[in-house]
């Protein structure tokens, strides 16, 4: 799913480095949605805390930062393995 989610561009004419950012947001979802708890946190906490790091990788990635926390909003507290299902 992660991997679909940060190479599937190919539509939107995104460059290589737009794709390499996607790829890191979505490891860095991906590190949310899994175990160990540490990486977890970190996650969660680069992902929802407003920082300037991740307003310049999202954009690098061609992501709007508040239309990505939205639909995160929507899936927090579950863990990788309920929301796969969903994805297909």
């Amino acid at each position: 799913m992660i991997r679909k989610m940060a190479f599937s561009t190919s539509k939107h004419g995104l460059t290589t480095e737009a794709r390499l950012w996607r790829g890191v947001i979505a490891r860095t979802i991906q590190d949310w949605l899994s175990e160990p708890l540490r990486p977890k946190r970190a996650a969660e906490q680069y992902l929802f805390e407003n920082s300037n790091d991740l307003s310049l990788v999202c954009g690098s990635a061609g992501i709007d930062v508040v239309k990505m926390r939205k639909c995160l909003d929507k899936v927090r507290g579950r863990k990788l393995q309920d929301i796969l299902p969903l994805a297909t």
